[in-house]
């Protein structure tokens, strides 16, 4: 139970005290009362203050883990939807090219000129088409960009992404009416 390092420091203590070595004034006195306090302190409180920073340090865990958790599911649900609306960009390029393939190999055997016109206004109305889908690419690149990229790289909040996200928005609209204008004038 005793170990033997203790026992003889009790034994050379005690020979020091009884020849005098030692003397027991205030300082000493006082000394010996603290480390008799922070001895029974380690000794009766170190679980209980060992158990409570692990209850804390496990809480922290637990809250870094459900604000991560809820950080990777909002970009996993936008990812997902990006990358469907992507699948509906591809499609939409299949459609167009076929539609082109069509126009140009029925316009090589046309041979009045109203159905050439119709062509060539058709044409037309592709080539709006493919220039309105440039610039829905470059707006939904640019708003992946900031919905995605910007909050992981800055940690800039929603309020801040808006103002990022702001311009491009206006310049879809603004596409947008140069395109309706257009189809309006046909």
């Amino acid at each position: 139970m005793f170990d033997i390092y203790f026992v003889a420091f009790l034994l050379i203590f005690t020979v020091s005290c009884f020849l005098e070595i030692i003397v027991f004034n205030e300082e000493i006195l006082l000394a010996l009362c603290f480390f008799s306090f922070i001895f029974f302190c380690f000794n009766t409180l170190s679980d209980s203050v060992l158990s409570s920073f692990d209850d804390r340090a496990s809480k922290f865990e637990a809250d870094l883990l459900v604000s991560f958790s809820l950080s990777k599911s909002t970009l996993v649900t936008n990812f997902e939807t990006f990358f469907q609306l992507r699948g509906f960009h591809t499609k939409f390029k299949i459609l167009l090219s076929s539609i082109l393939v069509f126009l140009t190999l029925s316009k090589q055997y046309s041979a009045f000129k109203l159905t050439s016109s119709i062509y060539s206004a058709s044409f037309a109305k592709l080539a709006e088409l493919v220039l309105i889908d440039t610039k829905l690419t470059a707006a939904f690149q640019k708003n992946c960009i900031s919905v995605l990229l910007y909050p992981l790289v800055f940690k800039t909040t929603k309020a801040n992404n808006f103002l990022i996200t702001a311009p491009a928005a206006t310049s879809l609209s603004s596409t947008a009416n140069v395109s309706t204008l257009k189809m309006l004038s046909l």
